[in-house]
């Protein structure tokens, strides 16, 4: 090998070496490019529900809600049905169909599985 043929080759390795960290440092660039655009689009997307659940909060509807579940609020007109709240209604049935369930103490089912009385 002549020092010539040496010179050559050790450039080609030396523009090899410098040609792939920019290729691989490209690479590491666009991996974090887009994993960046990934949490913009999902804070854009949470800023759009954040938008839209504020515009709902102002409405009249929303404020109605609130006032019904929280104060009681009753429309005129309205009437008011309470009832226990592990009974399931189902609608169109009279309130005098819907089955009454008392619920006994656990401490006393106990008792009563010990003692045998059924």
């Amino acid at each position: 090998m002549t020092l010539g043929s040496f010179v050559l080759f050790s450039i080609i390795i030396y523009l090899m070496i410098i040609v792939g960290k920019t290729v691989w440092n490209n690479y590491q660039s666009n991996t974090e490019i887009a994993a960046e655009e990934l949490k913009l689009a999902d804070l854009e997307s949470s800023l759009n529900y954040t938008e839209n659940e504020i515009e709902y909060f102002k409405t009249a509807s929303f404020r109605e809600k609130q006032a019904r579940a929280k104060l009681g609020y009753i429309a005129p007109g309205e009437t008011a049905l309470s009832l226990p709240p592990d009974q399931p209604v189902e609608v169109g049935k009279k309130v005098e169909e819907v089955p009454v369930v008392i619920k006994v103490p656990n401490y006393y089912l106990w008792f009563e599985y010990f003692s045998g009385n059924d």
